[in-house]
């Protein structure tokens, strides 16, 4: 039998007009992270993008006007997924301004603050903004193309400003060699953050359970517990770091 349980919504507004956010345990450590680049490495629907619109907002609150960026995978990604998330809190709930479809820009009404949406399957779309914050939404997807990542580090070189990665792990591309692994290593200004599926607490446990029990486990591990992992089956599937380098 299904258990339904009862969770807080993610954001609520208070009789006053204060926005209230229940974060979950790995989206309060992201919020909290002062790193220059933040990783955040999880299960599927564990709270991803949700968090990222909040995070985006916060760091145009701190950082005043100016241009920002937001870049997912594809557009059909942005369009089914991150957008309605950005709207709901950037034009409905906060009434900051307009989206502008033609350009894919929301431009506050207040200030000279623009969001810019830009597509990782073409790098040469971001490089007209001198940017102050950008998210990466689903950056561990194979469309995400390095030279995205890229030219997001050139326009943000001027203002020194801060990356929110927003991702399952899809593969062993990039974001596992130049950002997962670099974490590691001392004073890189970047944190990596992982949590599974089921830190959401509206992701039901026996959902996560049923995964685990039908999917071979490499891929649970990647897609529910945001875990890299070598496909069974992969050339060099072997290969150890520790020991072969």
């Amino acid at each position: 039998m299904t258990t339904v349980t009862k969770v807080k919504p993610y954001r609520e507004v208070t009789p006053d007009g204060t926005l209230h956010l229940n974060l979950h345990p790995g989206q309060s450590r992201a919020w909290l992270s002062t790193a220059r680049e933040i990783l955040i490495l999880a299960g599927t629907q564990g709270g991803k993008t949700v968090f990222s619109v909040d995070w985006l907002y916060r760091e145009i609150a701190e950082r005043g006007g100016g241009d920002y960026l937001y870049v997912t995978a594809t557009y059909p990604l942005l369009q089914l997924k991150v957008l309605p998330e950005f709207l709901i809190l950037f034009r409905d709930i906060l009434g900051l301004g307009k989206w502008h479809d033609s350009d894919k820009v929301f431009e506050f009404s207040q200030e000279k603050t623009r969001v810019i949406f830009g597509t990782a399957t073409n790098p040469e779309s971001l490089e007209s903004a001198t940017a102050k914050a950008a998210v990466l939404d689903e950056a561990g997807q194979k469309q995400f193309r390095r030279d995205s990542r890229e030219a997001v580090l050139r326009r943000l070189s001027i203002n020194q400003g801060r990356i929110l990665y927003a991702t399952t792990p899809y593969g062993l591309g990039w974001l596992k060699t130049e950002v997962y692994d670099k974490a590691k290593q001392p004073d890189s200004g970047i944190e990596v953050i992982n949590f599974p599926s089921t830190m959401n607490p509206a992701f039901p446990r026996e959902e996560y359970e049923r995964a685990k029990a039908i999917m071979p486990g490499w891929k649970f591990r990647m897609f529910y517990d945001g875990k890299f992992e070598k496909p069974v089956g992969l050339v060099y599937d072997s290969f150890s770091e520790a020991s072969c380098t």
